[in-house]
């Protein structure tokens, strides 16, 4: 990722109860791509690097059909930044030997093997600023030793091209690590020998690629603290530039655990929260593979998403530390805080950053107590115990609370939908179609391969007379699966370069394939398997809706894109649903094909195929497709429809004209609700999945008329007295169903029920349909609309609840008496929230109990809600205010 913009604020955080010992470290993350894979006109056998491609643009080559020189990119521009002339060559060192004063400390560099090749190119020439020997820092780095006989500077693993890891197949992501450990140990050498982390391009991490890193050898991979925080089972769903930017969570990447200890900011209008310790530990996690049920496990180590973004934009001291990680550091598992970005953009990549702000942390870092370390020494000194097992979403870094780090990388894959927010089997995008070209280019190369046996992983990156063309395919095929060309979508002719990269690969797996007539025994590519939405039945938000609360369908589609160069005979979407709802890692039922005893049997959906469009189908003036694919991947899908409440776990089978099969890996999602009408009329609650000790916002557009709410509960049973919302009356006045009136706020009707945890009750479900004042009727349908009601087992064995007395409310002005009355507590203090009706935490503080004033003359007329939430047993109440 390239390009922040980094203001920095907090919000409400922890008491500091003292310091404890906190390690730190860094990662700079160093890339520039290959801006024209075009083969090479000074060396035949493989592509152009910058030097050639800036020569020829200005020399009359690498002219196209639309008369212009390429790469349209300023490379000198690029290249030449006094910044990354330093940081490429010797900045890195620099910084490292600036913190050769303390036993333990270093840094992690990661240095992509196209960024290799490219300095390589401009420093054989002498060309601005580079020179040979610029590789001899880094080794030199490499050899300085901390305490313990660490490399001070450990240069990570990684995949050579910067392919986004989770969304190549394994076969492609092996040989960009391959290719990477060799030009890495061409580059740097072999003493150290090759990194035991991995650090993932744009650290994009998905448990799907632990088995591909474990069977190359690395122990370890940096994935984003902010998918840590997001399955934690109490993450705080705040929808808006504070908190939850993107899709909340779905439920079936939630754990058991709680966190605790949760604290939040914002950066430039983005934000996220964490739970302290948890999300600065290091964990492990694993992946089953679904076919034989053996188990590939490795530690994930967190980088701090937003001490990561102000580490790379201005100097920083240790006061967020302080206050929210150090206080609750667990001696016996410490915690670290890893501070990574891009180590040659904006302020991060300068020399103030280098020279003065990485030895200034670290020496405020020890005079706290905090110890500078790196990440192979610390996991050295402090092991990840075994069992301490846990789930990392799919996602990417810094940010990742938006559209960067949402769980289908949809920065680098927009997905396709329609006005309604619903998937469009017709839809295009230019991401998408990339994806297409990528997938069958990928089937060519990988069946040149099957068909020429055993590859050099020399001729592949450095390909020569001797190399064979299916060799120098995966060496032309490896350039176009680089993230930023579609990290920078429809700018300049980037659009051209996965098909021009492509188109000349398959030309030389061609070759191969055409020698052997007649033999495939290569599978099809099956793109890894997106859905859309990615909450059905729950709630959707971010970019694709607009920024504003959406209640999807419980309907949902799966799609992908598969190819082979046989044709395929079919493509079927497999799924099946969970008994209980759950999917503990104590059991591997959901994650193998054969399944057990607590999934159902697999049910079969034939998927409809469409031939994906390869040119500018939408008329996007910006994009100019000048070169086209030679070969692009058939679109496959189907819609699952009919679930409600319930965990599904599904894969795609495709099987090619000569019976080879493929299976992609099992994905699991948890559908929401029957349908609650955001196809046809809008209704939603909030939260999706309320718990008894939640209150409950029923969201309804408002037409015309006001209108009551016609409900029960556990099966339109009569409500208890104690829920009923003032002026509530049986309905036809004998029940058993309540009518309660709606408020009329802000173009819709809302009502809050609940919390339903009154001894008297037990409430597992509330039922409700809209009995409009005009005497019409919204019965979803004659479905009725029903929220299913769960009971926390950790709130259970908290003791009793908390009650939350207000008055005056409706409140025209002082609230003066805001009560709170502990019955008992169990919580020596509370944390005290007003939001808005959009989830907006408007302000927070830290109270005991008693009686305290909430001033609100200020607020705008409306609906708002205080949220009280005990600081240790984490136990909740929420409480309508009125402002008039």
């Amino acid at each position: 990722m390239k390009a922040w913009v980094i203001p920095f604020c907090l919000l409400f955080g922890a008491v500091i109860t003292g310091n404890a010992q906190v390690h730190t470290t860094y990662l700079w993350h160093l890339e520039q791509p290959n801006y024209w894979p075009e083969v090479s006109q000074a060396n035949g056998y493989r592509y152009q690097l910058v030097r050639e491609s800036n020569d020829l643009k200005f020399s009359g080559g690498n002219v196209y059909s639309d008369n212009q020189a390429h790469p349209l990119n300023d490379l000198a521009q690029i290249f030449s930044n006094a910044d990354r002339v330093a940081a490429y060559q010797y900045r890195c060192k620099d910084a490292v030997q600036s913190l050769l004063g303390h036993p333990e400390a270093g840094a992690q560099v990661n240095y992509s093997g196209c960024l290799i090749e490219n300095i390589n190119s401009l420093a054989a020439a002498n060309q601005w600023g580079y020179g040979n020997g610029w590789a001899n820092n880094f080794t030199t780095a490499r050899g300085w030793n901390t305490s313990g006989g660490k490399p001070r500077m450990d240069v990570t693993g990684f995949s050579f091209h910067h392919a986004l890891s989770p969304l190549v197949s394994e076969r492609t992501l092996a040989k960009e690590i391959q290719a990477h450990r060799y030009l890495y140990n061409q580059t740097f050498g072999t003493n150290p020998n090759y990194s035991k982390g991995y650090f993932p391009a744009e650290c994009a991490f998905s448990e799907r690629i632990i088995k591909v890193l474990v069977q190359e050898g690395f122990e370890w991979s940096v994935v984003a603290n902010s998918h840590l925080a997001r399955t934690l089972a109490d993450y705080p769903v705040n929808y808006g530039t504070s908190g939850t930017n993107y899709d909340p969570p779905n439920r079936a990447d939630k754990v058991t655990a709680n966190g605790s200890n949760w604290w939040n900011g914002q950066i430039d209008g983005r934000g996220g929260a964490f739970a302290a310790p948890y999300c600065y530990q290091a964990h492990k996690a694993r992946y089953v593979d679904p076919n034989t049920g053996q188990e590939y496990k490795m530690i994930v180590v967190p980088m701090c998403d937003l001490l990561s973004y102000k580490n790379g934009y201005s100097l920083m001291g240790t006061g967020e530390i302080d206050q929210h990680i150090a206080p609750y550091n667990n001696p016996n598992q410490p915690s670290l805080v890893l501070m990574a970005h891009d180590g040659d953009n904006a302020w991060g990549g300068g020399y103030d950053y280098y020279t003065n702000s990485v030895p200034g942390f670290a020496n405020a870092a020890v005079g706290q107590g905090y110890v500078p370390t790196t990440i192979q020494q610390f996991l050295t000194d402090h092991p990840v115990p075994n069992n301490d097992v846990v789930h990392v979403e799919d996602g990417a870094w810094v940010n990742a609370d938006n559209d960067w780090g949402h769980a289908q990388f949809i920065n680098w894959l927009w997905p396709m939908y329609n006005s309604g927010k619903r998937f469009d089997p017709n839809g295009w995008t230019e991401d998408a179609r990339n994806w297409a070209v990528l997938v069958a280019a990928e089937n060519r190369v990988q069946m040149a391969e099957d068909l020429q046996g055993t590859l050099d992983i020399q001729d592949i990156v450095a390909p020569t007379s001797g190399s064979n063309a299916a060799e120098r395919a995966w060496h032309h095929l490896m350039p176009a699966f680089n993230s930023g060309y579609m990290y920078y979508g429809t700018s300049l002719d980037m659009e051209v370069k996965p098909s021009l990269a492509a188109n000349i690969a398959c030309g030389f797996a061609n070759q191969v394939i055409n020698a052997h007539a007649g033999t495939d025994n290569t599978p099809p590519n099956v793109f890894i398997p997106q859905r859309f939405p990615w909450n059905p039945g729950g709630i959707g938000f971010g970019p694709v809706y607009g920024y504003q609360q959406h209640q999807n369908s419980s309907d949902f589609h799966v799609w992908t894109f598969a190819y082979d160069v046989s044709g395929m005979q079919s493509v079927t979407l497999k799924f099946r649903t969970d008994l209980d709802g759950s999917n503990p890692m104590s059991s591997d039922e959901n994650e193998v094909y054969a399944g057990g005893g607590g999934v159902t049997t697999w049910q079969s959906l034939p998927m409809t195929s469409r031939a994906f469009p390869t040119g500018n189908v939408t008329g996007n003036g910006s994009i100019n497709f000048f070169i086209l694919p030679d070969y692009i991947a058939t679109e496959y899908y189907a819609e699952i429809t009919g679930l409600h409440d319930t965990l599904v776990d599904y894969y795609i089978e495709a099987v090619d004209q000569n019976g080879n099969l493929t299976k992609t890996p099992i994905q699991h999602v948890y559908v929401g609700a029957s349908n609650p009408g955001s196809g046809q009329n809008g209704i939603y609650w909030v939260p999706t999945y309320p718990s008894i000790n939640d209150t409950v916002t029923i969201h309804v557009p408002a037409p015309d008329t006001t209108a009551l709410l016609h409900w029960g509960v556990n099966g339109w049973t009569q409500p208890h007295a104690a829920y009923w919302p003032i002026g509530s009356t049986l309905f036809q006045g004998t029940g058993p169903a309540l009518q309660s009136r709606m408020d009329t706020l802000s173009g819709e009707l809302l009502i809050q029920l609940g919390p339903f945890n009154n001894v008297s009750q037990s409430v597992s479900m509330v039922d409700f349909v809209i009995h409009y004042d005009n005497n019409t009727w919204d019965n979803n349908g004659g479905g009725d609309y029903h929220i299913p009601i769960s009971q926390p087992v950790a709130m259970e064995a908290k003791g009793d609840e908390f009650r939350v007395d207000l008055w005056p409310n409706p409140s025209s002005g002082d609230l003066s008496n805001c009560q709170l009355r502990i019955q008992d507590s169990g919580d020596p203090w509370f944390s005290l929230e007003l939001l808005d009706i959009t989830g907006t935490v408007l302000s927070k503080e830290k109270v005991g109990t008693g009686i305290h004033r909430l001033q609100t003359e200020e607020l705008p007329k409306g609906m708002y809600f205080l949220r009280i939430t005990g600081t240790e047993t984490r136990r909740q109440v929420t409480q309508k205010l009125m402002v008039q």
